[in-house]
C-alpha cells in the first residue's frame, strides 16, 4: 500500500470537489495528488455525508456523545 502524504483541509476540499466535478476515479486523483486511493475514497464519502466538517483533522479527539 502506498503511504500518503500530509494534507491541509484546503487540499482535501480541493481533491474532493475535483473528484465530484470531473467524475474521475479514485486512482487518478490519488496519483495526481500523491495520496492513497483509500484516502481519496474516505474523504469523498465523508464529504458527501458531513460536508466540509467531515474533512477536518480529528486525530486525537474523542467522539462527541
Amino acid at each position: 500500500m502506498k503511504q500518503g502524504r500530509e494534507t491541509t483541509l484546503e487540499e482535501r476540499i480541493q481533491i474532493v470537489r475535483e473528484y465530484i466535478a470531473c467524475g474521475k476515479n479514485y486512482s487518478e486523483m490519488a496519483l495526481k495528488y500523491q495520496v492513497s486511493y483509500q484516502q481519496v475514497r474516505t474523504w469523498t464519502l465523508r464529504f458527501e455525508q458531513m460536508g466540509k466538517a467531515g474533512l477536518e483533522d480529528r486525530r486525537g479527539r474523542r467522539k462527541k456523545d
